[in-house]
């Protein structure tokens, strides 16, 4: 399986106009799009308020105060790599003020649904004002896995990875969230396994300390 990359590594963006700074001790990276979107990239430098930057930027990026927020977990929960999504649905409560709808759509191996279709169809009739995606993503250098977390104001594509693209829907407004918590052999100098995507030793803790990051970001950029 693969997963999408972190936009700060892609070449295959033309047109990308990137500025990179330091904000309370967190490197930032911000891109803006040819398409009219932007993104931001924050990695973790030593003991940062990591949480609250990012919490800051999804409140930037999310404008007017929404009254119903549609929260989904992509990836696969069997694979704990994957899990992110559903590691932070796990940290987060459903209703409340602003109100938090929170679904998990699975991968369409498990469910023989299109993550993409699912989303679409609850969308439709859930009508939130604002609709959160959050997914694993890939990274070319190691000293990025588990410590990048990237917020944009687009969707992000499930099923890219493997030939099965289908884009997502929502008819409202759209941010994704997503760190980097695999990487290619190839990237590590391991040519003849180039393709193979490998994790570090320590996912399990790297999962729920982001999973728990972006949850609590997510909280406190709504007031909750």
């Amino acid at each position: 399986m693969e997963y999408n990359s972190l936009l700060l590594e892609s070449s295959a963006v033309k047109g990308l106009k990137e500025e990179e700074f330091v904000r309370r001790g967190c490197r930032i990276t911000h891109g803006l799009l040819p398409s009219g979107g932007e993104y931001y990239t924050l990695t973790e430098r030593g003991d940062a308020p990591l949480v609250k930057l990012l919490s800051d930027y999804i409140k930037k990026l999310a404008g007017e105060d929404p009254d119903r927020i549609l929260i989904v977990g992509l990836g696969n929960r069997g694979m704990t790599a994957d899990a992110l999504g559903n590691t932070v649905l796990s940290r987060l409560s459903a209703g409340g003020k602003p109100y938090f709808c929170l679904i998990a759509p699975q991968v369409s191996v498990t469910t023989g649904v299109e993550s993409a279709e699912i989303v679409a169809g609850i969308s439709e009739r859930v009508r939130p004002d604002l609709t959160i995606l959050v997914d694993t993503l890939s990274t070319s250098r190691y000293e990025r896995l588990g410590r990048c977390y990237q917020l944009g104001n687009f969707p992000l594509v499930p099923g890219s990875g493997v030939g099965n693209a289908k884009v997502l829907t929502t008819k409202t407004k759209t941010l994704s969230l997503g760190v980097p918590l695999v990487i290619k052999l190839g990237a590590l100098g391991v040519e003849a396994l180039k393709d193979h995507v490998v994790t570090p030793a320590d996912i399990d803790e790297r999962v729920a300390v982001c999973g728990e990051n972006i949850a609590k970001a997510i909280n406190t950029a709504f007031g909750k």
